[in-house]
């Protein structure tokens, strides 16, 4: 899923003291629909952010019954962002059930490709078994 917003940099004092950005409702309702499926504990869920040029992978924090996207401060610095600016984002979040999620069922209508053929090390000119020249 490939969410695409604009929001101000706010400050969180939290335990954690951190750069975010409030992703915006029609967003949190869309994430909100999969998080179950997407997070990895405590509601936190894996993203690929981009700020600007920058892209980097952070986790989606959820507060308040919305979400809180962490703006790194490495990221931060090299698109010279500031608390109160205002950045667009694109955030992705690979859903397991979703168009990025397991590969279709093939085509029962396409003939299937012979399997691959097997090479084993003894397959090799240069291999060497040491239990084919041991005396017996």
């Amino acid at each position: 899923m490939e969410l695409r917003f604009s929001g101000e940099v706010i400050w969180w004092r939290g335990p954690a003291p951190h750069h975010f950005v409030v992703l915006p409702e029609p967003h949190a309702a869309r994430l909100r629909a999969v998080a179950s499926r997407v997070t990895y504990g405590w509601g936190c869920i894996p993203a690929t952010v981009t700020l600007g040029s920058t892209t980097f992978t952070t986790s989606i924090f959820p507060k308040d019954g919305g979400f809180r996207v962490p703006l790194k401060a490495a990221a931060r610095r090299a698109e010279g962002v500031e608390l109160g600016d205002d950045v667009d984002l694109v955030v992705v979040v690979d859903d397991p059930d979703g168009p990025s999620g397991p590969p279709e069922e093939p085509d029962d209508d396409q003939p299937t490709p012979p399997p691959a053929p097997h090479h084993g090390p003894a397959d090799d000119d240069d291999y060497f078994d040491p239990a084919r020249t041991a005396p017996r």
